[in-house]
């Protein structure tokens, strides 16, 4: 694992990698499935989550000189359960075979959010399966796209287990090639900092060497700070969201800010669940301070924290407290991705930034935190589905359009 300094993201074998809560999992392929429908969302996610596994799998097999299949199996397995994806046991040759999930985290966790509410009829693992099929191809070296998967049963379904079939067939036209570190290097322009910096900095360096540490337990599940925790990769994230948007771009334009308005809550979700369970922990006044009261504290901890996840290099540029934030993202996984798979875009595309930024204003001013509040769903429906949020957030610069850096103003309404 590498930091690309001074940008604040993470890499993996040359594969970009960050960590998101299950909150954020399931609300991001809902998300993805809400705007292509359940089985072209399914595809696209299994696809994603096959192609960002096998740039991940193959390389990292070379690095560590795994040269049978029988190692690279063992190596995709034991990475699996470390990085809080769950178990996954493999049963394969070099036209497919079968792959058995335990404590899934996709399926696993929408059981424990969901389950005792609603019935799920269409299967939960998507990155599962796609990973299964990408570990196949890697240990027989087989080209991407080689394996397909599906998964047969799923404990969200209310079934025993999870079960996949991998069978072996023709690659399809128009498989991108994974982005890499090398590709989100050429579009990285320079760092800089903002208000506040040494502190945020000093914390974002404490909390990168706290998840350095963490791992799967004996399940393969990550649970910490409230929630269920992934090291995943953000070429699933980046290709899932960017074909999701482009796709309603081409069969429904009057869409377009529907689907864009989805993946900025995805950030609501993900600062709500994750920033507000590092906030309110333990482990945060161990690192940074324990919470006053003050806004600027939940200000500056959502910087640091975005920085310690991976997400990126992320400052505070200006904040008066009750009115006005400005957030300034020198890098973030969203705008190298886009750059190098489809260009310089017309307009701002770092939707997850948008979201997470707003949400930060929303957490600073509309938390009581010295309560000890409990982050639920019925808090997050009333801070961000209620009448009205008390912000609204504008970019005012974005890298996939070419700027310098990304930018977004989060002004009271």
């Amino acid at each position: 694992m590498t930091l690309l300094e001074p940008h604040d993201l993470t890499f993996m074998a040359g594969a970009p990698y960050l960590y998101h809560c299950h909150h954020y999992n399931l609300f991001h392929d809902q998300t993805v499935d809400d705007v292509l429908g359940e089985e072209a969302g399914q595809r696209v996610r299994f696809e994603a989550a096959r192609a960002a596994y096998h740039g991940l799998l193959a390389p990292l097999s070379a690095r560590l000189d795994k040269r049978t299949p029988a190692e690279r199996i063992e190596l995709a397995q034991e990475l699996f359960r470390a990085t809080g994806h769950g178990r996954m046991s493999l049963d394969i040759t070099a036209d497919g075979g079968t792959a058995r999930g335990e404590y899934l985290h996709y399926g696993y966790t929408w059981s424990e959010k969901y389950g005792d509410a609603v019935r799920r009829l269409e299967t939960a693992d998507a990155v599962a399966a796609g990973f299964a099929a990408a570990a196949t191809q890697v240990a027989f070296g087989l080209p991407d796209g080689s394996i397909g998967a599906r998964e047969r049963q799923c404990v969200a379904r209310r079934e025993p287990v999870c079960e996949f079939a991998l069978s072996r067939r023709t690659p399809g036209p128009g498989i991108a090639a994974p982005v890499t570190e090398e590709d989100f290097k050429r579009h990285l322009g320079g760092s800089r900092g903002g208000q506040h910096e040494e502190q945020i900095g000093a914390i974002a360096d404490a909390l990168q060497g706290f998840v350095k540490g963490v791992g799967g337990d004996e399940r393969g599940l990550v649970d910490a700070f409230g929630v269920f925790v992934t090291l995943h990769l953000a070429n699933y994230y980046d290709q899932t969201a960017y074909e999701a948007v482009r796709h309603i771009e081409q069969a429904a334009p009057s869409s377009v800010g529907l689907c864009e308005a989805l993946l900025r809550e995805a950030g609501h979700v993900c600062v709500f669940n994750t920033f507000g369970g590092i906030l309110a922990s333990p482990e945060w006044e161990a690192v940074a301070y324990p919470l006053s009261g003050d806004p600027l504290e939940i200000i500056k901890g959502g910087a640091a924290i975005a920085r310690g996840l991976g997400f990126g290099r992320w400052s505070v540029d200006e904040y008066v407290p009750g009115q006005r934030l400005v957030m300034c993202a020198s890098s973030n996984y969203e705008a190298p991705f886009y750059l190098a798979r489809y260009g310089r875009s017309d307009k701002p595309r770092c939707y997850f930034f948008q979201g997470a930024a707003l949400a930060i204003m929303v957490l600073a001013h509309r938390v009581k935190w010295q309560e000890k509040p409990r982050l639920s769903q019925a808090l997050y429906n009333e801070l961000f589905r209620g009448a009205g949020l008390g912000f609204e957030v504008t970019a005012n610069r974005c890298a996939t359009r070419g700027d310098d850096c990304t930018e977004v103003v989060v002004r009271a309404t």
